[in-house]
C-alpha cells in the first residue's frame, strides 16, 4: 500500500499555537494519507480520505481542508469546482496519535487517525479522467499528496466519473471536515 506524505514545497504556518486540546497543529511532514477511491452514489461518486500521523508527537487537525484537488494519472488537476462544507457540523479538532496505521482495503480506521468524506458530481466533459491521487491543502496551510489505495480490488472500483446531470453547471467536488474514526468505521 502506498501512502502520501507531506510535499517538500509545503510551508506550514509559523509557530502555530496549540489547539484548544493542547496538542500542536499537524504539519505536512508529520502526515501520511490514502484515498480510498470512489463508489457510485446515485449519479455522483462518494469517497473518503484517511490521514495518519507519521511523526513522533501527537498533533491535531481542525475543520475542512483549504483545498482538495483531483489529479489524473499524469498528475494534472481535473477541472472541478471545490466546495468545503461544515459536515459533520460543530466538531472540534481531531487528535492524531503518532504511529497510527493507514487501513488496508476493507479494514476499519485505526484509533488516532482521521478521515473526511468527499463527493464528486456532474461530469459533462467528453474526456474521462482516471483519478489516481489527490492534493490536500491542510486547514492551516501546507499540502500532502494523497495516492489512491492500490489495494482496492477491481470489483470494488467505482465508475471513473459521475454522470452529467446539468451540462450548464460546473462539475463539483464537495468535501467535509476532518473527523475521528467511529466504532463502525
Amino acid at each position: 500500500m502506498l501512502a502520501g506524505t507531506g510535499c517538500s514545497g509545503a510551508s506550514p504556518a509559523a509557530s502555530d499555537p496549540p489547539q484548544p486540546s493542547g496538542v500542536a497543529v499537524c504539519h505536512p511532514a508529520q502526515l501520511r494519507a490514502i484515498f480510498r477511491g470512489f463508489q457510485a452514489a446515485g449519479g455522483s461518486l462518494a469517497g473518503a480520505v484517511v490521514v495518519a500521523n507519521a511523526g513522533t508527537a501527537p498533533c491535531s487537525l481542525d475543520g475542512s481542508p483549504r483545498s482538495l484537488s483531483l489529479l489524473d494519472k499524469e498528475g494534472n488537476a481535473v477541472s472541478v469546482k471545490e466546495h468545503a462544507v461544515d459536515f459533520p457540523a460543530n466538531r472540534g479538532s481531531v487528535k492524531l496519535k503518532p504511529g497510527a496505521p493507514l487501513p488496508a482495503f476493507g479494514s476499519p480506521l485505526a484509533a488516532g487517525s482521521a478521515w473526511l468524506s468527499l463527493a464528486w458530481s456532474n461530469w459533462c466533459s467528453d474526456t474521462t479522467p482516471k483519478v489516481q491521487s489527490l492534493l490536500l491543502v491542510l486547514p492551516r496551510g501546507g499540502s500532502i499528496a494523497v495516492p489512491l489505495d492500490t489495494g482496492i480490488p477491481n470489483w470494488a472500483e467505482g465508475p471513473p466519473t459521475p454522470t452529467c446531470s446539468n451540462s450548464h453547471s460546473a462539475s463539483t467536488l464537495t468535501f467535509g471536515r476532518f473527523q475521528p474514526p467511529t466504532a463502525s468505521s
